[in-house]
């Protein structure tokens, strides 16, 4: 049996893993774990290995099937040794999202002895729902509007709805920490206590939204076509660990937000979120900041990201931080007044 947890949440493959090895075995004598990059040899000896306290021998591999990532293509070696798994070893594997091709492959070459499950950074209205019943488990409610507010101060961006672009070839880098979303709301609930339900005055009171991100110092750079300062403040968020990809899905997510901002100006936000599942607030507070950049340049930059993202995935784009460079450098070209344009 081989189960594949895949998605881009760390904090849900972990919750989903857990719940699975305690299930099957609570003791954890016939667990046995592998990192990434452990030979399949190694593998394949434990998989075949009887287990000595338990009936079935769990057996939990990150990254085994990461190198298909890239190719879209199954080692004939790792397909052997999943065709021929024993009865008694179930193999879990926990993978980055994987594109549907991979899903599709594994799905006809195993048939009924392999299955997936996602670990996907809800969004939207889902995002909203999450967040309500996680507090749920912290033994309090949070209010609907509550728990928008509440997202809205931590993670603008998870309000806009992708689920239509995770399922597609072009879904970028979901940015949102649902582990510090988790932390924040475990902390909130202690705040309010000894009451029972949060209320938006209560999340006003105790989230403190957090220093503007790294991203909107590179935001604002583009915004002025400042080449230079594009450059330095790249550096800087790479310099201060943030990943190319974390960048680029943050990056998407503003301009994803500007796309829909920029939409009929002359709607109201609620109108406009209907429509494109951007939250009415991230709309009026995007419209406040009245970006100098059209509709078609945010959509280009957007398309563009998108694009990079798309290719990284599938092994075209190598090196995503020159890419990322080069896009950027291009959008603030892009931002630049002409000569003899009148100033503003």
């Amino acid at each position: 049996m081989l189960t594949v947890l895949h998605g881009n949440s760390e904090l849900l493959r972990r919750e989903t893993l857990a719940s699975l090895t305690n299930r099957e075995d609570p003791s954890g004598f016939a667990t046995t774990r592998f990192p990434p990059g452990t030979p399949l040899a190694s593998i394949a000896a434990a998989a075949r290995t009887p287990a000595f306290f338990a009936e079935r021998r769990l057996i939990v591999a990150e990254g085994l099937l990461l190198d298909t990532l890239r190719v879209n293509t199954l080692d004939q070696e790792l397909l052997d040794l999943l065709r021929t798994l024993p009865e008694s070893c179930h193999l879990i594997t926990i993978e980055p999202l994987l594109p549907q091709e991979v899903i599709q492959r594994l799905t006809t070459h195993l048939g009924a002895s392999v299955q997936f499950i996602r670990c996907i950074v809800p969004s939207g209205k889902e995002m909203v729902r999450w967040v309500r019943e996680r507090a749920r488990s912290y033994g309090v409610e949070i209010e609907p509007d509550a728990a928008e507010e509440f997202v809205l101060a931590l993670a603008p961006t998870a309000l806009q709805d992708r689920h239509a672009e995770i399922n597609s070839d072009r879904s970028e880098t979901n940015s949102v920490d649902l582990t510090r979303i988790n932390t924040e709301l475990a902390k909130l609930a202690v705040a309010v206590y000894p009451a029972t339900v949060i209320r938006v005055a209560d999340v006003r009171t105790f989230v403190s939204p957090d220093e503007p991100p790294l991203e909107w110092a590179l935001i604002d750079a583009v915004q002025r076509g400042q080449s230079d300062v594009i450059v330095r403040e790249l550096e800087r968020a790479l310099d201060t660990g943030n990943p190319p990809e974390l960048l680029l899905g943050q990056l998407a997510g503003y301009f994803e937000g500007l796309v829909a901002a920029l939409t009929q100006p002359d709607l109201s936000p609620d109108v406009v979120a209907a429509v494109t599942g951007v939250a009415a607030r991230r709309i009026a507070q995007l419209r406040r900041q009245r970006s100098q950049r059209t509709i078609e340049q945010a959509r280009e930059a957007l398309a563009m990201l998108r694009t990079i993202d798309a290719g990284f995935k599938r092994g075209l784009v190598p090196d995503m931080e020159a890419a990322l460079v080069a896009a950027l450098l291009s959008f603030g070209q892009q931002a630049r007044p002409s000569p003899g344009s009148p100033k503003r």
